[in-house]
This record gives C-alpha cells, structure tokens and sequence, in this order.
C-alpha cells in the first residue's frame, strides 16, 4: 500500500473513530439537516456565527466512517473561517469532486 493511502485511511480511521466538533450545538446562529436515503445517513451540523465569522461549527448524527469523517475535516476546516472563506472552499471543493476545474 503507499504511503499517501496509508495516510488517507489512517486519517478516515481516525476522525471516525474521535470525531472533532460532534455534539448538538445549543442556540446555533444557523442549522442545516441532511439524510442520505440511499445509505442512510443522517447528520445534523450547527454554525454560530459572530458577524460574517464562523466562531464555532459542529456537527451530529449517524453515517458510514466516510461521512462521519468528512463531517469532522469540514467543521475542523472551516472553524475561524468568514462566510466568504467557507464559500470558496466549498466552491473549490466542488469543482475538484465533479471535475469541473
């Protein structure tokens, strides 16, 4: 196995097993649910907000390793980011996922 997959699966392994940011976050500035019907998953994140600044972000919920793990890289990420940040990484994220770069 090469070094870079080894590392991919150690780092998966790891936020799945301690994920970072997973609790229910009480009066969050902004919520959004997600439920995947095709494999189950079902994850809840919390954003507060402190002007156009993300203070804190967390996440809950249920899923495969892959998605609990996605879920605690993002709020790790995007912790401290602005709005604008955050926009740009998704954006970049998303035309590297569908290949529209």
């Amino acid at each position: 196995m090469s070094d870079l997959r080894e590392l991919y699966q150690e780092l998966i392994l790891d936020h799945s097993k301690r994920p970072r940011n997973y609790h229910a976050m009480e009066g969050p500035s902004r919520m959004a649910e997600g439920f995947n019907p095709l494999c189950g998953d079902h994850f809840k994140v919390y954003v507060r907000l402190d002007h156009e600044k993300i203070s804190d972000i967390s996440f809950e919920g249920s899923g495969c390793a892959l998605s609990k793990s996605s879920a605690s890289m993002m709020t790790t990420v995007l912790k401290g980011k602005t709005m604008a940040e955050a926009e740009r990484l998704f954006q970049d994220f998303h035309q590297m996922v569908t290949g529209h770069r």
